[in-house]
């Protein structure tokens, strides 16, 4: 087996490692919450605790993870294995905003609003089957960066921008 194998094994279990361990950490913090709410610890309180617990997370995370290579901050120097990514993106993908945004569409358009939630998603399959590879392949971390290396030049980058930033309206 050849050192980038074992390397690779080894970076994926130990992110099995941290996955378990930030899972079963929320799980503890989310009992202890609850627990000291049934003790009749204030709700202000119990706020300003999960706000400096999750500053504190993100702070800790940042800290031992800290690095200067920019392939390593953005995407973890793409060792990350395909189930973790997908987690990831799935994540991003139903983030609160996406899964408030449809339900209030669905209650304002009733089954009209089901188109919606249909385009959405398969937009969402055809971006990860159709350009997420070359997202890799050309070394790219986003859309507009692969429009500028693939089509050479600032502007199909900045259409790409352009484009990335009238797309967020919709959200």
């Amino acid at each position: 087996m050849s050192t980038a194998a074992v390397s690779q094994k080894s970076f994926t279990q130990q992110l099995k490692k941290y996955y378990i361990f930030y899972t079963g950490g929320f799980f503890v913090f989310l009992v202890a919450i609850t627990l000291l709410e049934q003790v009749g610890v204030p709700n202000k309180t119990l706020g300003y605790l999960f706000l400096l617990a999750t500053i504190g997370l993100y702070a800790g995370i940042g800290i031992m993870s800290r690095t200067t290579d920019l392939s390593e901050y953005y995407v973890a120097g793409r060792r990350v294995p395909a189930v973790f990514n997908g987690m990831a993106t799935g994540a991003d993908w139903m983030s609160a905003a996406s899964f408030i945004g449809m339900a209030g569409g669905l209650y304002l358009q009733g089954y009209d609003g089901l188109a919606f939630i249909m385009g959405w998603t398969g937009g969402y399959v055809l971006v990860a089957l159709f350009l997420a590879p070359y997202l890799r392949k050309f070394g790219q971390f986003t859309i507009p960066d692969f429009l500028g290396e693939r089509y050479g030049g600032n502007f199909a980058r900045t259409i790409g921008i352009i484009a990335a930033v009238v797309c967020s309206f919709t959200y």
